[in-house]
């Protein structure tokens, strides 16, 4: 019988056919180019808003621009941040990229955000490579890597440079390390693997979230079809399970420690079970249709919890068929993604249940996660056009509506990182109460730190009322009354200064700050050995403490202990080498001990460092004056006197 003939195809039937091939296999055309080209394109503009933004008073200054380990890049301070913990964690690698950045591009936050948004858009390339190695599937991974690049959720991962910082980096190494993994699959060669293990190593020095790469890497080898019981399987397996282990129990010693300890709120063990349940709930929700995000999600009121919380175990048992389902029907992909959202948000929502955390959820917290959530969502899409090829314009077109809403959206939300008030101001907004009720005691941070910022911006009333809000939602926030006790130091009322340092030395004995401040406070009122045992309290807890430092050596100079003064004049010094203000009260101390020469070099140094300032010069005729030495003493008086500095006409008369 002879065989039918095959239907001869038209060149452009020929070209169609050979387009989708490469659309939905793993080799590349210059279309996929061209598409990835522009993902990274729209992932830059819609993040652009950042690159105009501030830091922000949130973990930015106790991180990064108050953090001498950072700012002052040395191989010392970088053994110090591989050996010990800072802000109780442990994130060596990724503190140390952002010294190194720091140390390249300076203290300007644009060009350290400009980078930020650079570690981002490398993570969407990583995303597309990954996908796209997995599952043999080009459209799959431009669908998923599109949808990570611009959604709304990953704005905070972004924009807030203390959580950019260890974020970008964890997800950075984690993709690098399974996109490597994939590869030790195709040749099985074991320097492969050596490699995709140090790149989990440094993904957990960056972020404690990292240790579950594990199992995704077991997620891998189901994808794969292999036999996960297998010896092989088991024993590549076993250095990733240690180094998770090792990393794991450095977080564990540090968790009941997590900053955020005046978190008034004592809910039982059932109650934040719910709240972790309407966490993930939420997450899902907002990865379809990101509304109402805020950069400080807080607990319902004590007592108060919306019935609607009780629904949302539901949604999680729901996964879990759905997780059931799949398996069962060999729907590897879908098992994957929903594997893949799940394992990275674990661990968030472990610290939920035992209430490490200060806030209900963050939309850092799933920064890498979303990716299993986008690749269901490529996959739906994308299987509405394999199975109906006429629905491919209709389909492609609804995610590139759904793309620009989100790019909009994101670009949006970007400007809420602008400053501190913005962040803080949205976060207050967001957690306002109905009327006629309370503020929650969560939002006295928000409150307190938007305070702080006001202040800086010379907002002084507008500092205070957020202080006392503060303090009215939170009657047990230490920092609402150090910062309160300041603005009252600020304006001469030296008691009430004390009174606030002393509560908030009260609920937070740990804080140096406070130390610092009420010793300053008792300066002012010149009750100085209560001043110098606070400011030895301060630095007591921390010995480069500058402020305390700086305090401590201007009381003894005051009450004429100027060989006690010098120690603490020659620490500052170390830790702000060529600082002019402290070269010239050095040398004034110098001076009264009479070592005129080292006091002249000292003095005369830190006029060449800032020759503009008048006060410096007087300084200098002083001693030239003790020195004997009119002629000079005399000029310098008259040079003080030019850069606008006040001298004593009688000064000036008795040469």
């Amino acid at each position: 019988m002879s065989q039918p003939k095959k239907k001869k195809q038209s060149p452009k039937q020929k070209a169609a056919k050979a387009k989708k091939t490469a659309t939905s296999s793993g080799s590349f055309n210059s279309t996929q180019w061209i598409w990835i080209a522009a993902i990274l394109v729209i992932g830059f503009i819609a993040f652009s808003p950042v690159l105009q933004a501030e830091f922000i008073n949130y973990d930015d200054d106790f991180y990064i621009t108050d953090n001498r380990l950072i700012t002052d890049f040395n191989g010392a301070n970088v053994k110090t941040l591989f050996t010990s913990y800072f802000g109780n964690q442990y994130s060596p690698v990724a503190m140390t990229i952002m010294a190194l950045e720091m140390k390249l591009l300076g203290t300007d936050p644009g060009p350290l955000k400009f980078i930020s948004i650079l570690f981002h858009l490398a993570n969407v390339l990583l995303v597309f490579f990954f996908v796209k190695k997995l599952f043999s599937r080009q459209d799959l991974a431009l669908i998923t890597a599109g949808l990570f690049a611009i959604h709304t959720l990953q704005v905070e991962s972004v924009a807030w440079m203390a959580g950019s910082m260890k974020v970008g980096s964890y997800a950075l190494f984690s993709l690098a390390s399974m996109l490597v993994y994939l590869h030790y699959l195709d040749k099985r060669k074991w320097s492969q693997l050596a490699l995709s293990l140090g790149l989990f190593s440094l993904a957990c020095m960056c972020k404690e979230q990292a240790v579950v790469l594990p199992v995704l890497l077991l997620g891998i080898d189901y994808v794969k079809r292999r036999n996960l019981l297998s010896k092989e399987v088991i024993l590549e397996k076993v250095p990733f399970f240690i180094v998770a282990l090792i990393f794991g129990l450095v977080t564990m010693n540090v968790a009941d420690e997590m900053r955020g300890t005046d978190q008034a709120l004592p809910y039982t063990i059932l109650e934040r079970t719910l709240f972790a349940s309407y966490a993930l709930t939420a997450y899902t929700l907002k990865h379809i249709l990101p509304v109402d995000l805020s950069t400080y999600y807080i607990y319902p009121p004590l007592g108060n919890t919306p019935a609607f919380y009780y629904l949302t175990p539901f949604l999680f048992l729901a996964m879990l068929v759905g997780f059931f389902y799949a398996w069962k029907k060999d729907q590897r992909l879908i098992v994957f993604g929903l594997a893949f959202f799940l394992v990275n948000v674990v661990l968030t929502i472990l610290s939920q249940i035992f209430s490490v955390r200060d806030v209900m959820m963050a939309d850092r917290y799933i920064y890498l996660s979303t990716i299993g959530f986008f690749l269901i969502l490529a996959w739906w899409a994308t299987q509405l056009v394999d199975k109906k090829p006429a629905n491919r314009t209709l389909v492609y077109g609804g995610l590139l509506v759904y793309g620009l809403v989100l790019t909009a959206m994101t670009y949006q939300r970007c400007g809420v990182w602008k400053n501190s008030i913005t962040v803080f101001t949205d976060a207050i907004e967001k957690g306002k109460p109905k009327e006629g009720g309370k503020y929650s005691p969560a939002l006295a941070l928000p409150f307190t730190n938007r305070g702080l910022a006001k202040k800086i911006q010379g907002d002084t009333e507008g500092a205070m009322a957020d202080y006392n809000q503060a303090i009215i939602a939170n009657p047990g926030h230490a920092k609402a009354y150090l910062n309160r006790g300041n603005i009252y130091f600020n304006a001469g009322q030296h008691d009430l200064a004390i009174e606030n340092h002393n509560k908030s030395i009260e609920l937070d004995p740990g804080n140096q700050k406070a130390y610092s401040s009420r010793g300053a406070a008792y300066a002012s009122k010149g009750q100085y050995d209560l001043a110098l045992a606070d400011f030895d309290k301060a630095i007591e807890m921390d010995p480069n403490f500058l402020d305390a430092l700086r305090n401590r050596a201007l009381i003894r100079y005051t009450v004429k202990d100027f060989e006690g003064a010098l120690p603490d004049l020659e620490r500052v010094l170390k830790l702000t080498p060529g600082n002019p203000d402290i070269l010239n009260f050095k040398g004034q101390v110098l001076q009264q001990l009479k070592r005129f020469p080292e006091a002249e070099a000292l003095i005369t140094q830190s006029i060449q460092l800032s020759p503009q300032n008048g006060v410096y010069f007087l300084t200098r005729s002083y001693l030239y004056r003790d020195m004997g030495d009119k002629v000079r003493a005399l000029q310098d008086a008259n040079q003080a006197k030019a850069l606008g500095a006040k001298v004593d006409p009688g000064y000036l008369n008795s040469f």
